[in-house]
């Protein structure tokens, strides 16, 4: 059986410098996406994170200062524009749930710096996110 989750995204995405983290990112757990914009303003994912054992904001802040990847340096060379947006609500029962949303991110926009396995909970069969808001 298929789990459908309903999620809203941050109401608009933020530059991923420094300052924009304290105020911006979420001081929680959750799900987040480095993202940039192609000529058209079409959104590029480029990744896709979830903190579970961390808020949204540490985990931000150790890709900025080189503990995580992708780092800064790689970000940066990927894209000269990085946003980062995040899962503002979802419809989650169990944190650990937050990875089968990540997971189906992955499978939705392939992002170029997510290898290996998608992220999932393995407690649902399938999983499919619906955007809301």
């Amino acid at each position: 059986m298929t789990r459908k989750f309903r999620v809203a995204m941050s109401e608009r995405c933020f530059r991923f410098k420094p300052d924009a983290l304290p105020s911006h990112a979420p001081h929680k757990p959750g799900v987040y996406e480095f993202v940039t914009f192609d000529a058209q303003r079409n959104p590029v994912v480029l990744f896709v994170g979830v903190a579970l054992d961390k808020s949204v904001y540490q985990a931000l802040d150790e890709h900025w200062n080189d503990k995580a990847s992708p780092t800064r340096a790689e970000l940066f060379a990927a894209a000269p524009d990085v946003y980062f947006d995040y899962v503002a609500a979802a419809d989650i029962a169990e944190a650990d749930e937050l990875k089968d949303i990540a997971g189906a991110f992955v499978a939705k926009h392939k992002p170029r710096f997510n290898s290996g396995p998608a992220p999932s909970s393995g407690r649902h069969a399938e999983v499919e996110v619906e955007e809301v808001g």
